[in-house]
């Protein structure tokens, strides 16, 4: 990719873990959130920012944990 696609890449997945995140607090917030399905769609929403944060690449150096 080339850096520009890179930029726009990861401003769309930061932009898509924001909303999932935003969304996820909104149903958190209603009158009824312990009903079951806003619990579930809560809960399906915090995995989907979840899942977005690891498609951002990080600034850490990349260590493969599986050898010892």
């Amino acid at each position: 990719m080339t850096p520009t696609e890179q930029a726009a890449y990861l401003r769309g997945v930061k932009d898509a873990r924001e909303m999932a995140m935003v969304a996820a607090i909104t149903i958190e917030a209603r009158d009824d959130h312990r009903d079951l399905r806003q619990k579930a769609a809560a809960a399906a929403l915090h995995g989907l920012a979840e899942g977005l944060a690891r498609l951002i690449p990080s600034s850490k150096p990349n260590v493969d944990r599986t050898s010892t």
